[in-house]
């Protein structure tokens, strides 16, 4: 088996499971002047394929909230949440019951799987504009943590991609991290969703959307559970553009006040010792090398 990025935790029964911890921040001359806290945030898949072992990993790591980003719809056709002993079930969906029918969720599907970034940059719009009460849960919850010694929690979608991905990806920029890392962070999902991919791309190719595409079906389908990094940094250029920055959209859309995104920013980080711009050996260096391997052997 192929050596894994370190952000990646095991846990038995869910793919692409990870820390979005680890990434650096840095100042205006390039030197790394804090990082994302390890332990604090995961990001991955639906838990309801989590063995009783992987729910036990999930409290040893300390996870003690499951924020739910999926619908109503989506949730009560795979029978219903999965409740977790000893990990309390938040749900936020990043879209309302009417703009998740099957209509319009197979709009969105056409929109990720599309060539280029303009269709899959309108999709995470929406997840943001449509999601902007689910960030602020996401968000208020962790301002209400302990800086000190703050508990973990977990955010999902369904295969931790797209919709888990937009929120990290903002959060991540909120933080100060680069948005070519940020990128990097995103495309992980190629990699973690590497053992479900195929099965994936066949149950996709089962739908009209994508059945009835001729012969570039098959490739919409596997850009549809593929994470391009030039997805995630066209949507945080749209950000910019949109609302200023990432501290605007969650003031703006979300409206957080200038004290919670600071006492977010003191959970989610801690302070380095002035340590120069990617040193060699880094676990930045050694996720860029693992990650451009692997995304560059799923293309």
């Amino acid at each position: 088996m192929a050596e894994l990025p370190p952000q990646f935790v095991a846990i038995d029964g869910l793919a692409n499971f990870r820390d979005i911890g680890g990434w650096p921040i840095e100042d205006k001359d390039g030197k790394i002047v804090a990082k994302v806290r390890k332990g604090v945030f995961y990001r991955g898949p639906d838990t309801r394929t989590a063995t009783p072992a992987g729910i036990a990993k999930l409290r040893e790591l300390g996870v003690k909230v499951d924020f739910d980003l999926r619908s109503k719809g989506q949730i009560e056709k795979l029978g219903g949440p999965n409740p977790m002993e000893g990990i309390e079930r938040v749900w936020a969906p990043a879209f309302p019951d009417g703009e998740y029918s099957p209509e319009k969720a197979a709009a969105r599907y056409v929109q990720y799987a599309s060539d280029g970034t303009e269709g899959i940059v309108q999709a995470f719009t929406d997840i943001l504009r449509h999601g902007a009460p689910a960030a602020r849960i996401v968000m208020l919850h962790i301002a209400s943590m302990n800086p000190d010694s703050p508990s973990a929690c977990y955010i999902h979608c369904t295969t931790g991609n797209n919709r888990s991905g937009v929120f990290i990806g903002v959060i991540l920029s909120l933080l100060g991290v680069k948005a070519e890392q940020i990128a990097e962070e995103y495309a992980l999902s190629g990699v973690g969703l590497r053992p479900t991919r195929d099965a994936a791309v066949e149950r996709l190719m089962k739908s009209p959307v994508f059945a009835g595409a001729g012969g570039g079906g098959r490739a919409r389908a596997e850009r549809m559970v593929g994470a391009r990094p030039e997805s995630m940094l066209a949507m945080l250029e749209m950000v910019n553009k949109t609302w200023g920055s990432a501290e605007g959209y969650f003031k703006t859309m979300a409206g957080l006040t200038d004290e919670e995104i600071k006492k977010v920013k003191r959970v989610l980080t801690v302070r380095e010792g002035g340590r120069s711009h990617r040193r060699k050996g880094s676990v930045w260096d050694s996720t860029k090398a693992i990650a451009t391997k692997l995304w560059s052997s799923l293309v």
